[in-house]
C-alpha cells in the first residue's frame, strides 16, 4: 500500500557564515517523509543531521528550498505562524530534557497540553493515559523531575510531545544521557507510539536505536548519501541487525 508523504522538502539549503567563509550545513537536498513511518537521520559529527531535523519541524529556517508540512509550505511562514503551527502538529524530544523541575511531571505536562486544548479535564484524562503507556505510575507522575530518575524525565517528556496527538515527534538523540536500561525503556514507548500509528522522526548516533526504524536515512556533507529500509521492528530479529551492519560499513560509518 502506497504511504502519504507527510513532508516534502525540496532543494533545502541551510548555511552560515563564518567570518568570510560560508559554510553549507545542508546542501541542495530533497527528501520525503512518510505518515507512520519510524525514520531515522544518521550520519557523522557535522553531517547536518539535527539541522535537518530542525528545518523540517519548523525550528530553524532554511536559506532557500521548500518544506510543505501538511500541504503548507512552512518557509513561507512568519515566528508567530509557526510557532502555532508546531504547538498544533509536532511533538519534541531532546536529549536535554527541558521540563520545569519545580513543577511535577504530570503539571510539565498539562502546561503543553492546555496551549491547544482549554478543556482540562480531557487533558488530564490523556496525560493519565499516556503515562500509563510509559509504565509511569501516579505515585512517580505527581513528583518534580529532580526526584525522579533521568529515564522517567525522558519517558515524560515522550508524553509531553505526544499529548497533543501531533502529526509527528522529533527525537534528537533522546538515549543520548541515558543508561542502557533508561536508553531501552525511552526507545521501547518511541516504538510502542510508532507501532500505534506515530510518525517520528529520531536522530541518532546509536546503531541499537537506530534498528527500531523502518527507514534508516544516512547524510554526508549535508546531503542524502544513503538510504536502508528496514521494515517494522521486531524484536531478535538478526537479519535487521546483519541490515544494519552492511548498510553502515557501506556508508563508511
Amino acid at each position: 500500500m502506497k504511504k502519504n508523504i507527510m513532508i516534502s522538502a525540496k532543494n533545502l539549503v541551510k548555511s552560515f557564515n563564518s567570518g568570510d567563509t560560508k559554510q553549507t550545513i545542508i546542501n541542495n537536498l530533497d527528501i520525503d517523509i512518510y505518515d507512520e513511518d519510524f525514520t531515522i537521520i544518521m550520519g557523522s559529527s557535522g553531517a547536518g543531521k539535527s539541522t535537518l531535523m530542525y528545518l523540517l519541524s519548523g525550528m530553524d529556517k532554511a536559506n532557500s528550498g521548500s518544506i510543505i508540512f501538511k500541504d503548507k509550505d512552512i518557509c513561507k511562514m512568519n515566528n508567530d505562524e509557526l510557532a502555532i503551527f508546531r504547538r498544533r502538529n509536532c511533538g519534541f524530544v531532546f536529549q536535554q530534557i527541558y521540563l520545569l523541575d519545580k513543577m511535577s511531571l504530570m503539571d510539565n505536562v498539562l502546561t503543553s497540553g492546555l496551549l491547544v486544548n482549554n478543556n482540562k479535564k480531557e487533558i488530564v484524562g490523556k496525560a493519565k493515559e499516556l503515562f500509563e503507556r510509559v509504565n509511569i505510575p501516579e505515585i512517580t507522575y505527581k513528583k518534580n523531575m529532580n526526584q525522579v530518575s533521568g529515564g522517567e524525565c525522558q519517558r515524560a517528556g515522550i508524553v509531553r510531545a505526544a499529548i497533543n496527538n501531533p502529526s509527528i515527534i522529533f527525537a534528537d538523540e533522546p538515549t543520548g544521557a541515558l543508561n542502557s536500561e533508561n536508553s531501552n525503556a525511552v526507545l521501547d514507548v518511541l516504538t510502542n507510539l510508532n507501532n500505534n500509528g506515530q510518525s517520528i522522526i529520531m536522530v541518532t548516533h546509536d546503531k541499537k536505536s537506530a534498528l527500531r526504524g523502518n527507514r534508516i536515512i544516512y547524510l554526508k556533507d549535508g546531503k542524502i548519501f544513503g538510504e536502508l529500509k528496514l521494515g517494522k521492528y521486531e524484536t531478535n530479529d538478526n537479519t535487521r541487525n546483519e541490515k544494519l551492519d552492511k548498510f553502515l560499513k557501506e556508508m563508511g560509518w
